[in-house]
């Protein structure tokens, strides 16, 4: 997903790394993969508690930046916290360390979040 807004003072991005729904409607992905929100939360708690680097087009030669910030939103936990929104997925804000890439995000070469995983696919 497009970067939703970027905070140049503090070197952070934010937007959605990934939507599983929009309007009730499951959002099909660039890999042609559909995400369960509930999958996505746990998936999201996971990260967040063991992972968190954020790296350049899932690229494993190490970490740009960490995820700070992380809202899996799905229907339900929008509607505990009183939130309006049509897009069930995950929220984050990436803090990018590396200067080429800042400076790639800067000028709108970088300008997308994209989640990199493994998982079992099933047919729906």
């Amino acid at each position: 997903m497009i970067f939703s807004k970027a905070s140049e003072e503090q070197r952070i991005c934010y937007g959605w790394a990934s939507v599983a729904t929009e309007k009730g409607v499951p959002v099909v992905d660039l890999q042609g993969d559909v995400l369960d929100p509930a999958e996505l939360e746990l998936a999201s708690s996971a990260f967040m508690a063991d992972v968190r680097a954020a790296k350049l087009n899932h690229d494993n030669n190490g970490p740009i930046g960490e995820v700070l910030h992380s809202l899996p939103l799905t229907a339900e936990i929008a509607k505990a916290l009183g939130i309006s929104c049509d897009r069930e997925g995950w929220i984050v804000g990436i803090k990018i360390h590396n200067e080429a890439v800042w400076q790639a995000v800067k000028s709108g070469r970088l300008s997308m979040l994209s989640i990199g995983a493994t998982a079992i696919r099933e047919e729906m």
